[in-house]
This record gives C-alpha cells, sequence and structure tokens, in this order.
C-alpha cells in the first residue's frame, strides 16, 4: 500500500504542515494584537478575556500550499473544484470573524462553496452499494442529498468550535480516519491532503492549548476544516475505485463514514432538536452542546473535556470497525450507533436537567 516515495511524502508533509502552522498561528497572533481584533467574551463564551481569534487563516495557507505538492497525485483534477469552494469558506469566515454575517448570507455562502465541489463528476453519489437497499441513485437525488450531507458537516464542526482544543482534536481525529481510508484505496491527493491538515491542527493546538499563547481558530478555521471534511465525506461515499481493496463491504461504507464525524454531527442533530422542541429557532445560543454540559456538570477544564470527547471519538471508531472486521452484519453495526446515541441523549439530558435545576436553585438563594 505504501512505496518509499509516499512513506516520504506522508512524513515531509506532516513536519512541513507542522512547522509551518508553528510558525504561521504566532504571525497571526502578532497582527490581531496589532489591530485590536479580538473575541471578546459575553454571557456563552468560556473564555474570561479577551482572546485574539483568526487563527484558521494558518489552515487556509498550509491548504493552498499543500496543493503545490500534491497535485502530482490528483488523478482526477478534483483539486480544481474543491479551491474556489474553500477559498470561499475562507473568506466568509474571516468576514464574519471581523464583521458579523447574518445566517442567511452565511448558509449563501455555504451552499455555493458546496455547488462548486458538486459539479464535478466524481463527486457524484451514484450507489449506496446496498445500504438500506440503495445500489443506484439518480443524480436529482443523489445532488441535493450530498448537498445537505456538507451543510450538516459544515454547520457541525462550525458549532463544536466552542472551547481550547476542541474543534481542532475531534478534526485530527476524523483527518486521520479519513487519511488511512483514502491511503487504502489508493487516493493519495486526498490522503495527503488530509495529512496536510493534521500538521496545520496539531500546530495549531500549542498555541490553542496554551494559557500565554493561546488563540482561537475563530468562524475562518472552523468553516475551512468543516468544508474540507464535508468534501471528503461525499468523496468517500461518491467512491467507485479501489473499494475491492477495503477489509469490508462497500455497503458498510456509509455508516464507516458517519462514525469518522459522528459526535459533531450528533451534536448538532441533538441540540437543534431541542431548541425546536423548546420553541426557539435551531441557531438560538444556548449551553446544550456536549462540551458545555460536561464543563458545567463536571467541572471539567477546556484541555480534558477536549480530550474526553476526541478519545470518545476515536473509541467510536475502532470499536465500529472492530465490529465490521469480526464480523458483525450491518444490522449489528446500526444497532451498536443507535445504542450509543441512545445512552449518549439520556446522559446529557440527565445532566443538563440537573444543570438547569442547580442554576435555578442558585439564583433563588
Amino acid at each position: 500500500m505504501f512505496t518509499e516515495n509516499i512513506i516520504f511524502n506522508i512524513i515531509g508533509l506532516f513536519i512541513g504542515s507542522l512547522m509551518l502552522s508553528i510558525y504561521l498561528v504566532p504571525k497571526v497572533k502578532r497582527i490581531v494584537y496589532s489591530k485590536r481584533l479580538m473575541d471578546e467574551p459575553n454571557s456563552r463564551s468560556s473564555h474570561k478575556k479577551s482572546t485574539p481569534s483568526l487563527g484558521g487563516i494558518a489552515f487556509y495557507i498550509i491548504f493552498i500550499l499543500g496543493l503545490y505538492f500534491n497535485d502530482q497525485f490528483d488523478e482526477f483534477n478534483v483539486s480544481m473544484s474543491i479551491l474556489p469552494g474553500v477559498t470561499l469558506m475562507f473568506f466568509l469566515g474571516l468576514k464574519d470573524d471581523l464583521v458579523a454575517l447574518s445566517s442567511r448570507v452565511k448558509f449563501g455562502g455555504q451552499i455555493l462553496a458546496c455547488l462548486f465541489v458538486l459539479f464535478h463528476y466524481k463527486f457524484e453519489i451514484e450507489s449506496f452499494h446496498g445500504f438500506l437497499g440503495i445500489y443506484t441513485m439518480p443524480i436529482w437525488v443523489s445532488i441535493p442529498l450530498a448537498l445537505l450531507v456538507m451543510i450538516t458537516i459544515i454547520n457541525a464542526y462550525n458549532l463544536v468550535d466552542g472551547i481550547d482544543g476542541l474543534a481542532a482534536s475531534i478534526s485530527t481525529v476524523a483527518f486521520t480516519c479519513f487519511a488511512i481510508y483514502f491511503f487504502w484505496v489508493g487516493r493519495l491527493f486526498l490522503a495527503l491532503t488530509a495529512i496536510s491538515m493534521i500538521g496545520a491542527l496539531v500546530g495549531f493546538l500549542f498555541f490553542n492549548l496554551s494559557e500565554r499563547k493561546k488563540i482561537f481558530m475563530g468562524d475562518t478555521g472552523s468553516l475551512v476544516i468543516g468544508f474540507l471534511l464535508a468534501v471528503f465525506s461525499i468523496r468517500l461515499l461518491a467512491l467507485e475505485e479501489g473499494l475491492a481493496l477495503l477489509p469490508f463491504d462497500a455497503e458498510y461504507i456509509p455508516l464507516v463514514m458517519g462514525t469518522f464525524i459522528f459526535l459533531p454531527l450528533f451534536d448538532v442533530i441533538r441540540v437543534f432538536s431541542v431548541r425546536i422542541l423548546q420553541g426557539n429557532s435551531p441557531f438560538s445560543p444556548d449551553r446544550n452542546h456536549i462540551h458545555h454540559i460536561l464543563i458545567d456538570k463536571l467541572k471539567w477544564s477546556h484541555r480534558r473535556t477536549s480530550f474526553a470527547i476526541s478519545g470518545l471519538s476515536f473509541l467510536i471508531v475502532v470499536c465500529s470497525l472492530g465490529l465490521i472486521i469480526i464480523g458483525v452484519e450491518l444490522l449489528g453495526l446500526v444497532l451498536f450507533l443507535l445504542f450509543v446515541v441512545l445512552v449518549l441523549t439520556l446522559i446529557l439530558n440527565v445532566w443538563r436537567q440537573w444543570i438547569v435545576v442547580n442554576v435555578e436553585v442558585e439564583i433563588n438563594q
């Protein structure tokens, strides 16, 4: 699966992206300080003082430079469809970090960015390979479905960026899973692009988790990261070549992809559902996210919460793949993931109610 050349590219890209991230992030921070473009705390913030944002600028630069080195592996010229989309997401996030954008403008920009990708023939989902009994899919179904999936993933990773280290660490888990998968099926361009983003995120974490050198990625970073993970997800679902190399049947692919990004998807669907059931807009801010509940109930630090959630994300992937490899049927894997959803929902709802009751008691005292 790996030649000496590819191993050299993997190591070189990771170390190069890591070092470039470590170099760029302080430069961005210095500019943010000099222009006073700070993220100010509010009632929902998990930070107590003004903190520099826009760390995601480094991600975009590293992605662009990574294209130069990865282009030789881009057999189907997909980079020319990804590049305008990721650039649009970058400028949307930058504008939102500097001057807040309306949800309508952000949503419209996300749709346009996704369409750049979806009009490339290699991102057309033609089959689910028997998952849910679906073997063929007409284009008038596949494009709206793919668009819905991409928009959901983008916003899931945008909303998970609520505490120090969480978005970067959980995205690192997802990019690692995608990198392994794409290497396995011989899609080197996407695999190496994932490697470069892993290096960028690890370098960023050195600063994001630091008390003295802290900087946030902002929407500039979370929208770029979410978009790239959405692109990888759709390419994985649309993949037709190399499937015989996988250690499992093709019908498992949609579920395997879902495990890579399981917790952010679960969190955004659960939070939106709670808000709607309470009669609020799904985009209205609150403290119902997984990370908020862990911090409010268990009094964990940002670092501990981020690593716990990322560790759980990795564990779900490992358990799911383990079940597939030992021969568990598709229905068994579906039941396992539904069990995880049920347990997490019950625990989080009980803890959320406990938090609400204790806040009311403190107010009345």
